[in-house]
């Protein structure tokens, strides 16, 4: 039994990037790595079957057992995935599970971490999962991705800005794959991200980061009535700003704060930028 941790990833803004090479596919933009994120415990069973067990129950982790596949073709696994953040909001949840996935894979095959992130990072861009959240991972606490694809074929910049976060889901999972193949969002998402890219690589701190982070979010029309009634709440004391692709949002307000402004309803998370990458912590 191996067992990997791999930090979660708030993606800012972003433009995507596809090319006729998986390497070089996926996004430039803007992210922040969690210290929060998905616990993988991986063991081998008899057969080719992959079985994924997510948060207590079996589903179908496409995106994880893609990522084994690719690295042990023709071999059984039972993948066990605990999230410390929720699915399907603008959290990176599908990347760090693949990679978690994946490294526990490579240490009980004996071969190098890079393949991990390769597998997953190909994975992500097959099954239409976050085009650059492995990059963001694997890259620093806080990065910017300035060539789209996996490193060494796309690149990014670690600014070295620590934030400490309150991240608040305020509505049901968003489609990643359904909002990626609408060719008008595609468009708009293209412009405004690459405009955010090249402002931020020129100016980079922390009130920048949110606020390009706002201009993006604005633009791309994705913000609901209550992301953008929250978003105002919190504004009039704090910075606040909307993850992508997910109904939440991300605040330096406290969580009591955020609390009081939100209501009770609001499914509040406190984090901060993760200092650790992904990481094998166990071995039996």
């Amino acid at each position: 039994m191996i067992k990997a941790f791999c930090p979660g990833h708030i993606t800012c803004f972003f433009a995507p990037v596809i090319t006729d090479n998986m390497m070089t596919s996926g996004s430039v933009g803007a992210g922040i790595r969690l210290n929060k994120g998905v616990t993988v415990t991986l063991e081998e069973r008899i057969g080719n079957r992959i079985r994924t067990i997510m948060d207590g129950k079996e589903c179908d982790a496409k995106i994880s057992a893609s990522a084994v596949k690719r690295l042990a073709p023709g071999r059984g696994f039972d993948i066990v995935i605990e999230n410390d953040l929720p699915v399907s909001q603008g959290m990176g949840t599908s990347a760090a599970g693949a990679i978690a996935s994946g490294l526990c894979v490579s240490s009980l095959i004996g071969i190098g971490e890079h393949d991990a992130y390769k597998a997953a990072h190909i994975a992500e861009v097959e099954n239409g999962g976050g085009l650059g959240d492995v990059a963001g991972i694997i890259g620093g606490c806080q990065t910017i991705r300035v060539k789209a694809g996996l490193p060494p074929f796309g690149r990014t910049i670690d600014t070295g800005i620590s934030m400490k976060l309150t991240v608040a889901v305020l509505g049901r999972e968003m489609n990643t794959k359904h909002i990626l193949s609408d060719t008008g969002m595609m468009e708009r998402i293209t412009k405004a991200g690459m405009r955010c890219v090249s402002d931020y690589s020129a100016a980079q701190s922390e009130k920048v980061l949110y606020e390009l982070s706002s201009e993006f979010s604005r633009s791309i029309g994705l913000e609901t009535d209550r992301i953008k009634n929250a978003l105002s709440l919190l504004r009039k004391e704090h910075r606040a700003s909307m993850c992508m692709l997910g109904n939440s949002i991300f605040t330096d307000a406290s969580e009591e704060r955020t609390r009081e402004l939100l209501g009770d309803d609001a499914l509040l998370i406190k984090c901060s930028t993760g200092s650790e990458g992904p990481m094998i912590i166990r071995k039996a």
